[in-house]
């Protein structure tokens, strides 16, 4: 099967958050017809070793869209772009790119490389909940972390929300691969491997656009040149750089609780109020945004404008979010 035929095969499941069994089954089928694999599960997230070494690279991606789930979704390709249509209102819908893509390429690699760790999340877009309860034990002997879950086609994110996600010899080294399929360093908002550093992800971490765009709208869509012009550069990174450990740690908040903070982060995050730094217990907030139109939080301490960065809609309202 070629890549175009697995990235439909991908973008055709639905899933929601608290509501992406069907994408847990199909990777389940799809990791299983290695013969070199290893996986479990955990708190909701799949984690998968393929190989046997010393150290890996690490691909992730989350499992859950902002879409609901339609009755008869379609894929519709117009040109080199893919969206789903419902059949049954005769409607455009969001085809979930955000973050299928990623689950797409993040496959891809395991088919390319002998020797590779996955991980899929659970419920990102409802505040990164699997992801914050991750087991870092698994990233003990990962050299970096790459995720793509960015819009567009040319961000290479080494800050995310304000938290740094790698070291400057990661960026050094990789800079020259990412200026050949025309990204640039440039600073996100909250995606999983924000969180991992923010519980403590003791290597270098990147988010990455991987070729879909307007996401969390209807409208939303993919475009199958800007993917695989991602796949080849994330693969690129990992021949080049696969091999080499980065150390990167930061003094990061990370929560007190673990397996049992299920509660309070599916509650949002005004109900996360215990968070330490060694012995020292903060209290101070930044100021967050929320976007009720794409259900989008903006993490600045300004909005311009009241506009939603995704959507441009001013449906927004101020929270508050941990520091």
């Amino acid at each position: 099967m070629n890549r175009l035929e697995e990235l439909k095969n991908v973008l055709k499941i639905q899933t929601s958050s608290y509501d992406q069994w069907r994408m847990f089954a199909y990777l389940i089928r799809y990791i299983t017809k290695f013969n070199n694999i290893s996986y479990y599960t955990d708190n909701g997230n799949l984690y998968i070793t393929k190989g046997s070494a010393d150290f890996y690279p690490c691909v992730v991606a989350h499992m859950d869209t902002v879409h609901p789930i339609v009755e008869d979704l379609s894929l519709l390709t117009v040109n080199e772009n893919i969206t789903g249509f419902n059949n049954v209102t005769m409607t455009q819908t969001g085809v979930g790119g955000d973050d299928k893509v990623g689950i797409f390429i993040a496959l891809q690699c395991l088919n390319h490389f002998d020797n590779i760790k996955l991980v899929f999340f659970r419920d990102e877009e409802v505040g990164c909940e699997g992801s914050y309860l991750a087991e870092l034990d698994f990233f003990k002997n990962v050299n970096f972390v790459l995720q793509c879950d960015r819009r567009g086609n040319s961000d290479f994110i080494i800050n995310a929300g304000s938290t740094e996600l790698s070291s400057k010899e990661f960026q050094n080294d990789v800079i020259t691969v990412i200026k050949k399929y025309g990204y640039s360093f440039n600073n996100g908002m909250m995606t999983d491997v924000m969180a991992l550093k923010e519980i403590g992800l003791p290597v270098a971490a990147a988010n990455i656009s991987c070729g879909y765009y307007n996401p969390h709208m209807e409208n939303e869509y993919v475009n199958v040149p800007d993917v695989m012009n991602c796949l080849d550069m994330v693969i690129d990174i990992i021949i080049n750089f696969g091999d080499k450990y980065y150390y990167h740690v930061k003094p990061v908040y990370t929560s007190k609780y673990k397996k049992d903070t299920y509660d309070y982060l599916k509650n949002g995050y005004d109900a996360i109020e215990e968070y330490y730094l060694g012995d020292l217990e903060p209290d101070h907030y930044k100021k967050a945004y929320y976007c009720k139109n794409c259900l989008t939080y903006e993490y600045k301490s300004s909005l311009h404008n009241d506009l939603c960065d995704y959507c441009m809609s001013f449906e927004t309202q101020e929270t508050n979010y941990l520091l």
